[in-house]
């Protein structure tokens, strides 16, 4: 079993049409624990320095045979 990641950013702007506010993206990396993709989240939150850019994610076990 694995873990993977999922990100979404939204932005912020009045001007944007609602389709291009948010989106979504799934990490290339996987991760061994539970702990590690959230550290990795943690990380990536802590990078993120943009105004009126936000973001959630949500780690998610998967048993993968191939990437």
């Amino acid at each position: 079993m694995k873990y993977v990641m999922i990100v979404w950013m939204c932005i912020n702007n009045p001007y944007f049409s609602i389709e291009e506010t948010c989106v979504e993206q799934s990490l290339i990396t996987t991760f061994d624990t539970l702990v590690e993709c959230r550290m990795a989240a943690e990380f990536i939150y802590n990078e993120m320095k943009e105004p009126n850019v936000y973001m959630t994610s949500f780690c998610a076990q998967k048993n993968l045979t191939s990437i």
